[in-house]
């Protein structure tokens, strides 16, 4: 217990400076290095959370969910806006809880008559949401919205994603100086007033995305339809073939890993709105303080490995590290699938990861100093030498 104190944990902390040390050289690299990004983009594209839905998504012909609360309304091929105005009315019509447009209208002076009809529309409309984009433009960004959403006065709800790979949705967006709430938060808002006050107390801004496969009831705009297909529904209208709305999701659902953008903020308002979807996102400070105890306590039981069992603490130290590693995965894993708790293991296993690779740099530079001290002190033993005759008296 004495060394524990005197040796272990002091070397414990010097080993972690390295590490913290390697940290910063190779994220200032991954910022000013063109060569590295790729590995940074693929190391921020990959989390531990894909694996749980893959594996929560295996044989997901059988036990995938069907949405009976959102409706998926499908605007590809419809140019005409007299007719998507004329679609909205009958949606309205029908009783849909809430009319979601996931479609910016830019002006268009050509047709001035249409233009005209689907202001009239929205502003007898009173539950038709309006997508809004920021879009950057040199050091600040421009906001692209639709021609009628100030003559109208409708909600309008930011829909700029965040990532390349969708996995979050978030209550605001931040572009500079500006807040936006975002599409998901207004529909939800609109729509669930419960679910609203719930989602309002829980902390943080960020929710991870339950991507189990569902399937939602989907309406062409020229499709026939009956009152009940809309009557107290969520309708989320986009252009379901526009391939500049498609985006990265980390699984396959329904056999393709690239999808709508609607159909994505369908399945974030899924996650809140089904129970046992919604999953409790650990803080980047807890997660950070968990890599920093995790890597310490490896840390500890490698510079005691290192001591006591010299010979063969290569083999050791190595087990240990995978074995930890492990640990931790499957232990993360259990409380995602049970528990609906995302551990975030990021700093846990980059510090367990690297450790031993510190503690070698560490050790290598600790010996050579010792070395230079005893040929100035030739009775003073080093640490390698004490290690050594420990091992041999064992």
């Amino acid at each position: 217990m004495k060394r524990l104190f005197t040796t272990y944990i002091p070397h414990s902390l010097a080993i972690m400076a390295i590490i913290a040390g390697i940290c910063y050289l190779v994220n200032t690299l991954r910022y000013s290095s063109a060569f590295l990004d790729p590995v940074g983009q693929t190391l921020s594209n990959f989390t531990m959370t894909d694996s749980y839905f893959q594996i929560e998504n295996t044989n997901a012909d059988e036990v995938a969910d069907v949405n009976m609360d959102i409706v998926l309304y499908d605007l590809s091929g419809c140019y005409s806006r007299a007719e998507i105005a004329a679609g909205i009315q009958a949606m309205h019509d029908a009783g849909a809880r809430c009319i979601a447009l996931d479609c910016i209208f830019g002006p268009n002076n050509s047709d001035t008559l249409a233009n005209d009809s689907l202001i009239r529309v929205v502003s007898r409309c009173k539950n038709v949401i309006a997508a809004c984009r920021m879009v950057p433009n040199y050091d600040n960004f421009i906001k692209e919205e639709s021609f009628f959403v100030k003559a109208t006065g409708c909600v309008e709800a930011c829909v700029n994603v965040q990532n390349e790979t969708i996995r979050n949705f978030y209550k605001t967006l931040e572009f500079g100086d500006t807040t936006l709430s975002t599409f998901v938060h207004e529909i939800v808002k609109m729509s669930y007033p419960e679910t609203y006050e719930m989602w309002e107390k829980r902390a943080g801004n960020e929710e991870l995305i339950h991507y189990k496969q569902t399937f939602f009831n989907k309406i062409h705009i020229y499709d026939e339809f009956f009152e009940e297909d809309f009557k107290d529904k969520v309708v989320l209208v986009g252009d379901f073939q526009d391939l500049r709305d498609f985006h990265d999701i980390p699984i396959a659902v329904n056999g393709a890993r690239r999808i709508c953008g609607t159909t994505i903020h369908g399945y974030a308002i899924a996650t809140l709105t089904t129970p046992g979807r919604l999953i409790t996102l650990m803080p980047e400070r807890s997660a950070l303080w968990l890599g920093i105890l995790y890597t310490l306590l490896y840390c500890i039981i490698y510079c005691f490995i290192n001591e006591k069992y010299n010979d063969v603490s290569g083999f050791l130290s190595t087990s240990l590290q995978i074995f930890m590693m492990l640990a931790l995965v499957f232990f993360g894993g259990y409380l995602f699938l049970e528990k609906q708790y995302n551990l975030s293991l990021a700093y846990a296993l980059v510090g367990t990861g690297l450790a031993a690779y510190a503690a070698e740099i560490f050790y290598y530079v600790l010996f050579k100093i010792q070395k230079i001290r005893a040929k100035k002190n030739p009775g003073e033993k080093t640490f390698e030498q004490q290690i050594v005759e420990y091992t041999e008296n064992r």
